[in-house]
């Protein structure tokens, strides 16, 4: 059964292997084809080169990165793609395709975040764990991808349900100005490693929202946070 995958300007059939940019089809070869429709089924994520290899080729033994480089600089060639994207290269880990996204989107953040609580609500329920949310509610233009955003928020919460204790308490709380809107989320207790977050870390740093975390000591006990700073559309007025 023929699938079609979109992506931009591009339009890849997956049973006759045919790819199309802007109405013209492109000649690529077998690797090729089987490189971009790799990257293509994993928008968004920075795939490590030892899979890429082992998927495209079948065997990570038999093929070094250089071979890698190669094909993918010859796609990027045939595509009119450059380094500075959609494919970017993440530097000791591997690659990644950028979501296809408009230049801007309306995103309301309020309510995704209400939505991830929703569907966390029986997790939370079961550590007792209370939620307060200080939450604009405002709807407002940013240059990102909303299903990335969503994931990266995603793996926040649920890294924050793993690391935190029963009957924790947590403060969402965000500040939107006209040029960046920063997401604090705190909770009571720490967590001894935040190294599960690399990966949403690294979508969110292509996306150009830095994510800070680490944890703090106080009067009170200790506390783990994480803050991300979004940055506004350009254009917004």
């Amino acid at each position: 059964m023929q699938e079609t995958i979109q992506y931009a300007d591009l339009l890849v059939g997956t049973s006759q292997r045919d790819v199309w940019q802007a109405g013209k089809a492109v000649a690529l070869t077998d690797t090729e084809y089987r490189l971009l429709l790799y990257l293509l089924r994993h928008q968004g994520v920075v795939c490590k080169r030892n899979d890429i290899i082992e998927n495209v080729w079948g065997d990570r033994f038999l093929y070094d990165t250089g071979t890698l480089d190669v094909h993918l600089s010859s796609l990027r060639r045939k595509l009119g793609w450059t380094k500075d994207g959609p494919v970017r290269a993440v530097r000791g880990v591997g690659l990644i395709l950028l979501h296809e996204a408009p230049a801007s989107q309306v995103v309301k953040i309020d309510t995704f975040l209400r939505e991830l609580l929703m569907l966390h609500e029986d997790a939370l329920r079961r550590k007792n764990i209370r939620c307060y949310l200080r939450l604009s509610p405002f709807v407002y233009e940013i240059a990102v991808d909303e299903s990335t955003l969503r994931q990266i928020f995603s793996d926040v919460f649920s890294f924050f349900l793993e690391a935190a204790p029963n009957d924790a308490r947590w403060e969402i709380a965000s500040q939107l100005t006209l040029r960046e809107y920063t997401l604090t989320l705190i909770s009571t207790g720490t967590a001894p490693d935040f190294s599960p977050l690399a990966s949403a870390r690294q979508q969110a740093a292509f996306l150009g929202i830095p994510i800070r975390m680490g944890n703090r000591r106080t009067a009170e006990g200790d506390i783990m946070g994480i803050e991300l700073t979004i940055p506004m559309a350009s254009d917004q007025s």
